[in-house]
């Protein structure tokens, strides 16, 4: 018969032989390809940043990352594949707040943002712009409520129905106490065509597309989303300088299945900040208007949480869904 302590120091290795891989695993990771599923087609913002983000961590881990994309039902098979990968690191998702306006304006779904997923880090954010054609007499944010007011569901606001952006455009038009229609496109782009060739009036969208427009004098740039002037258009003020709190911005993040190895999440959130850091990553996330803009894991749960309820909010007073 073993000794007693023969018997307890195996039982000890045998316990710490057991943790052994858990706190290795990180250091290993990863060992394979890596894959990012996108939930929308190609070409798109979300497959862009995830498509520029799998080239920076090829590059750190010596493994290839690829992405690959799920497009349909506005993004939630993209999400649907993602919660019921393996939660080995090895497969995460790259969501914007594409998929948070789809969450918010669905009554069941098969899946929570929020607590379902590991959240790894935030990649990108940027500022919306609510622009204007230029032959308005519509200066800035001041001019556009009053120009609403004077003329109460005169005014054509393009809109990506059930997007996020709409949601922000109805939160907008609350916070204001203005009344508008609101036109429904599929996408961005030929809503913002339509503003361009005076069909509507108006539209809130990311600066990046916007940008070009301005420039050429097409529209007008009425407010900016973000709480500071942006980079992009340091001359038009806030939208928060006339209505108070009030913001409008867009975010790209990575998040993983539920039940990732917590080792293995706090390695991918440093090598994207790591990635965020590079500036090449930077220059060429400023060139599409979006700023590199990492965050932990917990700050980026809180970002999806607090975007999920103003959005859900705004659903729920547009009459798209029903109060929970």
């Amino acid at each position: 018969m073993k000794p007693v302590y023969a018997i307890a120091a195996a039982a000890i290795a045998a316990l710490f032989s057991g943790l052994a891989p858990a706190s290795s695993s990180a250091q290993e990771f990863p060992k394979r390809t890596v894959t990012i599923l996108v939930g929308f087609s190609a070409g798109g913002g979300t497959d862009t940043i995830a498509r520029m983000i799998a080239g920076a961590l090829t590059k750190k881990w010596g493994q290839q990352v690829i992405v690959e994309n799920r497009p349909g039902a506005n993004g939630a098979i993209g999400v649907r594949t993602l919660k019921s990968a393996r939660p080995d690191g090895y497969t995460l998702g790259m969501w914007s707040t594409s998929d948070v306006g789809n969450a918010s304006v669905q009554n069941k779904l098969d899946y929570d943002l929020v607590k379902d997923f590991e959240h790894i880090s935030q990649v990108a954010s940027g500022a919306t712009v609510l622009v204007v054609n230029s032959k308005l007499p519509i200066k800035d944010l001041a001019g556009y409520i009053a120009y609403a007011k004077e003329h109460p569901g005169q005014l054509n606001v393009s809109v990506v129905t059930g997007g996020d952006l709409h949601l922000d455009t109805i939160r907008l038009n609350k916070a204001a106490g203005i009344e508008t229609a609101l036109i429904g496109y599929p996408g961005t782009a030929p809503g913002l065509t339509d503003v361009v060739g005076g069909q509507t009036d108006a539209v809130l969208l990311p600066i990046g597309p916007a940008k070009p427009h301005i420039e050429s004098g097409a529209l007008r740039a009425v407010a900016v989303g973000s709480t500071q002037p942006s980079k992009l258009l340091p001359n038009v003020a806030p939208m928060s300088s006339t209505l108070p709190n009030f913001t409008s911005t867009f975010f790209y993040g990575l998040a993983g299945p539920k039940g990732t190895p917590a080792d293995i999440v706090k390695k991918i959130n440093a090598d994207v900040q790591d990635a965020l850091n590079s500036p090449e990553v930077i220059e060429k996330l400023t060139t599409l208007g979006f700023v590199a803009d990492g965050s932990s894991p917990e700050a980026y749960r809180n970002i999806i949480a607090e975007k999920l309820k103003n959005s859900r909010e705004a659903a729920v007073l547009a009459g798209m869904v029903k109060p929970e």
